[in-house]
C-alpha cells in the first residue's frame, strides 16, 4: 500500500514523500511542487531505521543501575507520581524539546508542561543566531521563494555545503548553473562545493563579517549604491560613515582573502542582474556570529538584491509560521499562554552550569525529540549533571541521553504516526500521514502525554487530534480535508519578500548594524579551529551504533601546520581547553590551513563526539551555541 506522507526530522526541506509500506521503499512525492519526487539518502531509510534491530520498543525503568522492561501502566504511573509530587514546586520539574520530530501534534510534550508550569529552556543550537540577526536587520523572517533562484543572474553561496544539506537547494541551484546561471561559492572549504561551483573563495571561518564589509566598502567607493535603497533604510549615514573608516587591507587580512578574490565579489554584486545569496547556518555559529550575518544582509540590501525576483538572501523562514496555537487542558480549562505564570528558563547552550547552579534545583527532567546530553556543549558535563534528578527520556534508540533516563518511553515515528508540519524553507505544509503500524508497544506522544495527565490531579488533558490540527490550520485558512486528500497545500506567503522595501519595523525601514567587532586573536596555546560539521550520513546524532566503530576521524588540509608536525606512527590526539579524544587524522583538499574538521552527532558512549571537548560559549545575538569558534591543537602525546 503506497500512502503520501512526509519526512519530520530537523531538515529545511520537509520532503513530501511516497511510503510503500509493502515494499517497505520510500520516495519523494513526483507531484510536490518542491520535493518534485526525490529526497536525501536519510529519507530514503526512514523505514530501515524503524526497523532497526536497536529500536526500543517497550518501556523501561532502571532499577539498580540496570534497564528493565515494563508495562506502560507502570512507567507512567511511576513518572505521573514523580511529577505529582513536584506540582507545588513546578519550577522543579524541566522540559527539554528538540526539533528530532516536529509537527502540529508533537507539540504535545510543550503545551503539556505549559499547563504545569515547568521549567523549560532558551536559547539554541542551530539557527535562532541568524533569525535574531535578520529580524534586527529586517524586522521580520521572510525570504524569496526558493525556486526564484531559477531566475537569478548570479548565485552566491556563502557558507552552505551544498553536498551534505538541503538535497532541494543543491538540485535548484544545480539546475540554474546548467542553464547558465555562475556560482561563487564562500567558505573555509573542506566541503563538497568545489564540484558545485564555477568560483570559490576561501574565507577563515568565523570572519564573514569583514569580507561583506570591504565589498560594501567597495561598492560605496564605486557608487554603486542606489539612493532609492538608502531611502528605505534608518540612519544610512551612520553606518556608510562606519565602513569609510574601515582599511581594505586590515578587512582583508581579518578574512584572510586575497584582493583578486575581493575585486571578483565586487564585480558579481555590482552586477545589474539579480544575485541570490545563500546564507549557511555555520556562518551563526561563531562568537559573532549574528554580526556575520547582519553584515551580508547589509551587502544583499545595498547591492540592490533584496524585494527583487531572481535575487534575495536565503536563509530561513519560520516552520510554523502557517500554524496557529492549540492549548491544553487543565481540569477541562483551556490553558492560554497569559494563563501561565513566568517559567523559569534555562539557557540551553550553557545548561550544564545552569543546572548545576539552579535554585532550587532541578529534580526531573523530561526530554523528548533532542538528544540534549549529545548535542550542547560540553557533552561530558551534560552527562554528568543528569545524574541526580529523576529523567524521563522519549527515545526510540539508547543515545547518549537515553542512558541517562530512569524511565525511557518509546515513540512511534513517523511515519507510524498523523500529524501536520511546515518548512523552515519553503510554503508548503506537508501532512505526515500514517503509512505504517507502531512497532511493539510504541505509543504517539500525544497519546502517551493524554494517558499520563489522565493519572494527575487535576488532570492535564488535549482536545481531540483533529480539533488540534483544524486550530492550527484556521489562521492559514488552509484545511485539513484537502491537506488528507493532496498531502500538501500552499501556504498564503508570497513569492517575494518585501516586495516593495516595506519592512517589518515599525516605520518600515530596514536597520544596519551598528559595530564591527573584531575577531578574537588566536591562543598560541590552540592556535587551529575545530568545526563539527554536518554529516552527509546522517541527521545529527540519528545514526546506527555499528558506524561508530573505531577511533573518529578528523581532517586537516595538507598545508595545516600540525600535519607537518605529527607522527602518524603514533597516537594523535584533538585538545581543546576542556579535554582530549583520540582521533584519526586525515587530509582533505581545498581547506583553510588552520582548520581542523571534525563530523557532528558521533555518541558520546563510543568517544565519537566533538562536544565533548567544546567549551559552552554564546554567540553576540539569539543566544546561540558558537561551536565553531572552539580553539584547539592536534598532538601526539608523549
Amino acid at each position: 500500500m503506497k500512502t503520501i506522507s512526509a519526512c519530520t526530522l530537523d531538515c529545511p526541506d520537509c520532503c513530501s514523500l511516497i511510503i510503500d509500506s509493502k515494499k517497505r521503499a520510500v520516495r519523494g512525492n513526483p507531484d510536490h511542487p518542491f520535493t518534485r519526487g526525490f529526497c536525501c539518502a536519510k529519507g530514503k531509510r526512514t523505514l530501515e531505521r524503524l526497523d532497526s534491530d536497536e529500536r526500543i520498543v517497550e518501556p523501561l525503568i532502571k532499577e539498580n543501575g540496570r534497564l528493565r522492561s515494563a508495562d506502560w501502566n507502570e512507567a507512567l504511573n511511576l513518572v505521573a507520581g514523580r511529577i505529582q509530587a513536584l506540582q507545588a514546586t513546578p519550577e522543579a520539574m524541566l522540559h527539554i524539546h528538540g526539533y528530532g520530530s516536529r509537527g502540529v501534534l508533537a507539540k504535545a510534550s510543550t503545551r503539556f508542561f505549559e499547563a504545569l508550569g515547568a521549567s523549560t529552556h532558551h536559547g539554541a543550537l542551530c539557527d535562532d543566531t541568524g533569525i535574531e540577526a535578520c529580524l534586527r536587520d529586517f524586522g521580520a523572517l521572510d525570504m524569496n521563494d526558493p525556486n526564484q533562484i531559477l531566475e537569478a543572474g548570479r548565485i552566491v553561496n556563502w557558507g552552505r555545503d551544498l553536498s551534505r544539506s538541503s538535497v532541494h537547494m543543491q538540485e535548484l541551484v544545480g539546475r540554474a548553473r546548467k542553464a547558465g546561471t555562475p556560482v561563487l561559492s564562500i567558505s573555509p572549504g573542506g566541503d563538497g562545493n568545489r564540484d558545485l561551483s564555477d568560483e570559490i573563495v576561501m574565507i577563515r571561518p568565523g570572519t564573514d563579517r569583514f569580507l561583506a564589509a570591504a565589498v560594501i566598502r567597495r561598492l560605496l567607493e564605486m557608487g554603486r549604491i542606489r539612493k532609492s535603497v538608502l531611502r528605505r533604510t534608518y540612519a544610512p549615514d551612520a553606518f556608510l560613515d562606519l565602513i569609510r573608516s574601515c582599511d581594505e587591507n586590515a578587512l582583508l587580512s581579518a578574512c584572510e582573502v586575497r584582493h583578486a578574490d575581493l575585486d571578483m565579489l565586487c564585480e558579481w554584486y555590482a552586477d545589474e542582474t539579480p544575485v541570490a545569496t545563500l546564507l549557511g547556518w555555520g556562518t551563526q555559529r561563531h562568537v559573532f556570529g549574528g554580526e556575520n550575518f547582519r553584515f551580508i544582509n547589509a551587502l544583499i540590501m545595498l547591492s540592490g538584491n533584496v524585494g527583487r525576483p531572481g535575487a534575495g538572501g536565503y536563509f530561513n523562514i519560520s516552520s510554523t509560521r502557517n500554524f496557529g496555537r492549540w492549548n491544553a487542558l487543565r481540569d477541562g480549562r483551556e490553558v492560554r499562554p497569559e494563563d501561565v505564570p513566568e517559567r523559569r528558563s534555562f539557557l540551553l547552550p550553557d545548561l550544564v552550569r545552569e543546572l548545576n547552579r539552579a535554585d532550587p534545583p532541578v529534580s526531573f527532567i523530561w526530554v523528548d525529540a533532542h538528544n540534549v546530553v549529545n548535542q550542547i556543549p560540553d557533552a561530558v558535563g551534560a552527562a554528568m549533571a543528569f545524574a541526580d534528578p529523576f529523567v524521563v527520556v522519549v527515545d526510540g534508540f539508547m543515545t547518549d541521553t537515553a542512558l541517562c533516563a530512569d524511565v525511557i518511553l518509546p515513540p512511534a515515528f513517523a511515519p507510524e504516526r498523523e500529524d501536520v508540519l511546515g518548512s523552515c524553507l519553503h510554503d508548503f505544509v506537508n501532512l505526515s500521514a500514517k503509512a505504517v503500524e507502531p512497532r511493539g508497544a510504541c505509543r504517539t506522544d500525544f497519546d502517551m502525554l493524554t494517558d499520563l495527565g489522565a493519572r494527575l490531579s487535576p488532570a492535564i488533558s488535549f482536545p481531540a487530534p483533529d480539533d488540534c490540527l483544524r486550530t492550527a490550520l484556521a489562521d492559514s485558512g488552509l484545511s485539513l480535508d484537502e491537506l488528507r486528500r493532496n498531502g500538501f497545500v500552499r501556504g498564503p506567503h508570497g513569492e517575494i519578500a518585501f516586495p516593495d522595501l516595506q519592512f517589518g519595523h515599525a516605520d518600515g525601514l530596514y536597520r544596519f548594524p551598528e559595530k564591527l567587532d573584531p575577531e578574537p586573536e588566536r591562543d598560541p596555546e590552540y592556535p587551529l579551529q575545530l568545526l563539527s560539521l554536518v554529516r552527509g550520513s546522517a541527521q545529527h546524532s540519528q545514526m546506527a551504533e555499528k558506524d561508530q566503530r573505531g577511533i573518529p576521524k578528523v581532517w586537516v588540509a595538507r598545508s595545516n601546520p600540525a600535519w607537518a608536525a605529527m607522527d602518524p606512527a603514533r597516537d594523535t590526539y584533538l585538545v581543546t581547553p576542556m579535554g582530549s579524544m583520540q582521533v584519526a587524522l586525515e587530509t582533505v583538499e581545498g581547506l583553510h590551513p588552520r582548520v581542523v574538521i571534525m563530523r557532528r552527532g558521533g555518541w558520546l558512549m563510543f568517544g565519537h563526539n566533538p562536544n565533548a571537548v567544546i567549551e559552552p560559549r554564546l554567540t553576540d545575538m539569539g543566544d546561540g551555541a558558537a561551536y565553531y569558534s572552539q580553539c584547539c591543537r592536534l598532538e601526539n602525546p608523549e
